[in-house]
């Protein structure tokens, strides 16, 4: 049975997409790392990587988030997420769209039910 969830971020370009979605099938009381994920999607492999959180900023023109894996400025159009293993520096299109894309739900919904 598929797990419900709600985008709340998502960005993408053509290799990428990182995602932050909210589990709707658990009480709001559970602790914040159970009910959001943030998840990288790599479309070679259309593997998914939960990035680990480790913080966030909210600033008036951009939100940033640092995870184990690399850190996320964006605002509504644009963003860059930078590798903390290679340094490497991605350019991704902000989307307010909320339904993903067909290979990106599939990896969602099977990661969602790994857990």
């Amino acid at each position: 049975m598929p797990v419900p969830y709600r985008t709340l971020f998502f960005l993408d370009n053509a290799s990428t997409s990182i995602v932050e979605i909210k589990r709707l099938d658990l009480p709001d009381e559970q602790a914040p790392d159970v009910l959001y994920h943030w998840l990288l999607f790599d479309k070679a492999s259309r593997r998914v990587t939960k990035l680990e959180f480790l913080s966030m900023n909210s600033l008036p023109q951009a939100e940033e988030r640092e995870f184990e894996q690399g850190s996320l400025r964006f605002d509504q159009h644009t963003g860059v997420y930078t590798s903390a293993t290679t340094g490497q520096a991605q350019q991704l299109a902000a989307s307010r769209h909320t339904e993903l894309p067909e290979a990106l739900a599939t990896a969602v919904e099977g990661y969602l039910q790994r857990l």
